[in-house]
């Protein structure tokens, strides 16, 4: 798949006014998204859990996670996000992608609004 990144927004749940904007890497290999301790930090944000990942190799690492308040494109929703830490690249994974409504078009290297599913 095409790699690209886009732009968002993060917003404190319990502070709305408290944001921080980025772009970040998508990757629908990814359950959630993994943004860097220090954007997380900065919105006031706590961990509320620990949860284990794998990876494409076969190791298991852990990381904390939390919500935040997540915008693409005027599309906002509460998403569960990772903890990342340094060194670590910031992912857009398909939990956000799914939960917004967005589906990915790899060869214009952009997300494609789509309308959520209903049973």
């Amino acid at each position: 798949m095409g790699m690209f990144d886009v732009k968002v927004k993060l917003a404190n749940l319990a502070a709305p006014g408290r944001t921080e904007e980025l772009s970040l890497l998508v990757d629908t290999g990814a359950t959630l998204s993994w943004i860097p301790p220090e954007i997380l930090q900065k919105l006031g944000v706590t961990a509320f859990s620990r949860l284990p990942f794998s990876l494409a190799d076969g190791r298991v690492l852990e990381r904390d996670t939390t919500a935040v308040l997540l915008t693409i494109d005027g599309r906002k929703a509460p998403v569960s996000v990772a903890f990342g830490e340094p060194g670590e690249e910031a992912v857009l994974g398909a939990t956000a992608l799914e939960i917004l409504g967005f589906m990915v078009d790899p060869i214009a290297k952009k997300l494609i609004a789509r309308n959520l599913l209903a049973l």
